[in-house]
């Protein structure tokens, strides 16, 4: 029971160091040596033996699989299973006491790298290993000429599953980054009552015992390094226990070592250091660019420090002095507006001969006067009348139905008039290009006796062969008067 007490102790004290390693100081303050690490995937093969109180019949046979993870690069832990078959012989052909072991096994166990305490390469080639674990382990035993507690010689022990204690040393031989092989020899002990039954001999005839039979396993290992990229994208190293922990610090300080001296000179004096400066000799005061080379804009192998014309047209050669040769002759700005002018002249546009559309200028109850309203309808109509010169408008006075017939004809020219005289004085138009005419109340486009805005109007016509109108007889009608002014007065 002592010995029992004492292993869980060590195991509880190796596994506390190890995980203990893995604390890290507050982000910032400290930076790990220790990248993203692969895992190891192993199939393991061997001749496994029992060593009781009948002797092994060597060899068994049995085989497995492992799983391992460094926690850094001296501790690891690994996870495993195995099944086993060993044989155990002894006595002579009469009394021939045979016995034979089918073991299913699985646990973990805590591994040291046990020579990469040494930071002398930057990987190992080869790897020494001490290992101890706890696990769980279901056997059954066959046996034959070998007496049991019941009296029985042969038989088969019930299987059943038990605790036990593990543990071993390997050597492991580095081939690649993705693969290695190992020799290794783990020792299974198994705890409580059948832990001297793994060959079956209870000693129940008082010859001396061992008590707990052990069972070893000598195996080579096939080991597979398995992972691709971190979180970050970053390439998986090989597993922690086969590299240096001080392979990276070694690799900064090289890096440190190789960089060149900063060197500030620059001969030539034109703001590039003679490190990166690919022309060191460039003349004084000319330009270069980011490398040390004196700048050629036009790239006419003139540089532009001597360059008359730095931006000399592409394709024609240059002299000495970097001028281009065999330009053409190009046309001057005042050559080009003449012949655009002249071209202009020589186009003659057609005149509009269909009936165009004129605005209505519509007038106050009983006024004749031009407001300030109509002052664009006014402008519409010697717009259309400058734009073709050829053209001859009618202006047309109208009145709504109140008053005598004979107010309302005087009333409708003064307005006819008074549209006339404002396209004169207001916009130049040539009073010959003008044809008044009245039409009183006689033209209503609303048809009420009352008043009537839409009435009160003065219309444009394109002119089809009508002739002025002479002022009706009959007194002056209207309020308002005649318009002063001239087109440049600022109305």
């Amino acid at each position: 029971m002592t010995v029992r007490k004492l292993t869980f102790a060590v195991l509880f004290a190796l596994v506390s160091f190890a995980l203990s390693a893995q604390e890290t100081a507050p982000t910032g303050t400290y930076r790990s040596f220790s990248p993203a690490d692969q895992w190891e995937l192993g199939v393991n093969l061997g001749l496994p033996f029992v060593a009781g109180d009948v002797d092994s019949k060597f060899p068994g046979f049995g085989g497995g699989l492992h799983l391992r993870k460094s926690l850094d690069h001296i501790f690891s832990v690994r996870f495993h299973g195995e099944f086993l078959k060993a044989k155990n012989e002894q006595g002579s052909q009469a009394s021939l006491q045979t016995s034979e072991n089918t073991w299913l096994s699985g646990g973990g166990q805590l591994v040291v790298a046990l020579n990469n305490f040494r930071f002398n390469k930057p990987v190992r080639k080869l790897l020494v290993n001490g290992f101890v674990g706890l696990g769980l382990d279901n056997y059954k035993t066959k046996f034959d000429n070998i007496t049991q507690s019941d009296g029985s010689k042969t038989g088969e022990l019930k299987s059943s599953t038990n605790a036990q204690m593990e543990m071993g040393i390997g050597i492991s031989y580095r081939i690649n980054p993705r693969f290695n092989i190992s020799l290794e020899h783990t020792v299974y002990s198994v705890f409580g009552k059948r832990a001297d039954l793994l060959d079956s001999d209870q000693n129940v005839d008082g010859k001396v015992t061992s008590y707990r039979d052990i069972l070893h396993f000598p195996h080579l290992s096939l080991n597979f390094n398995l992972g691709g990229s971190d979180k970050n994208g970053l390439k998986k190293s090989e597993p922690l226990y086969w590299a240096n922990p001080m392979s990276m610090v070694s690799d900064a300080i090289s890096a440190l070592e190789a960089r060149p001296v900063y060197d500030p000179t620059d001969t030539d004096g034109d703001g590039i250091i003679d490190a990166i400066d690919e022309e060191d000799n460039s003349p004084v005061g000319a330009r270069v660019d980011t490398k040390g080379v004196t700048l050629d804009s036009d790239g006419d192998k003139v540089p532009d420090y001597k360059d008359k014309e730095p931006f000399s047209p592409p394709g024609y050669s240059v002299d000495a002095m970097g001028v281009a040769q065999g330009l053409p002759k190009y046309t001057t700005e005042e050559q080009v507006n003449r012949i655009v002018k002249d071209e202009i002249a020589k186009i003659k546009f057609p005149e509009y001969e269909g009936n165009w559309f004129f605005p209505n200028v519509n007038f106050g109850d009983n006024r004749y006067d031009i407001r300030y309203s109509e002052y664009e309808q006014l402008y519409q109509v010697a717009t259309v009348l400058k734009q073709n010169p050829s053209l001859k408008v009618v202006a047309i006075g109208n009145t709504d139905r109140r008053g005598s017939e004979g107010y309302n004809n005087v009333l409708s020219y003064n307005r006819a008039k008074a549209a006339i005289d404002f396209l004169v004085s207001q916009h130049g138009i040539a009073r010959d290009r003008l044809i008044l005419n009245w039409a009183g109340e006689g033209n209503a486009l609303i048809p009420v006796n009352g008043p009537s805005a839409a009435n009160r109007r003065v219309e444009f016509r394109v002119a089809k062969g009508e002739t002025e109108m002479a002022r009706p007889e009959g007194p002056e009608a209207g309020k308002g008067g005649k318009f002063k002014g001239n087109k440049d007065a600022g109305y």
